[in-house]
């Protein structure tokens, strides 16, 4: 894990550099699946109570290599929806792509990948 320097939330934006390994990333839906199925769920988002819960578990499961601000954590959340969302619709929207479970892949059934391949070359 590359190390942070620690920033107060008044200090955190866009501009943090914290590299989200898949690690961190699973403990962090994890933190949140948890308080979900705890009902703290509020209207598609979390009580600040509840962000600073989350935001004390991750820094107490990795700390000193990382420091989290709620507003970095708040951040991460509204860019993994952003993610879940171009996917859903590449997968959901007669694209013709679709997912390969098996192999963790992208499947082509239009034949668009190679001209996509063809045209970048």
């Amino acid at each position: 894990m590359d190390p942070i320097s620690p920033i107060s939330s008044a200090q955190a934006s866009r501009s943090d550099k914290i590299v989200w390994t898949s690690y961190l990333e699973h403990i962090f839906i994890e933190f949140m699946h948890e308080e979900f199925i705890s009902n703290r769920l509020q209207s598609s988002t979390f009580s600040p109570s509840v962000w600073t819960r989350i935001c004390e578990r991750m820094n107490t499961a990795v700390f000193p290599s990382h420091v989290f601000t709620t507003d970095q954590l708040k951040g991460k959340l509204n860019r993994l929806r952003r993610a879940w969302r171009c996917m859903n619709d590449i997968l959901n929207r007669g694209t013709g792509w679709g997912w390969d479970s098996e192999r963790n892949t992208i499947t082509d059934d239009a034949g668009r990948l190679d001209e996509l391949y063809r045209v970048q070359i």
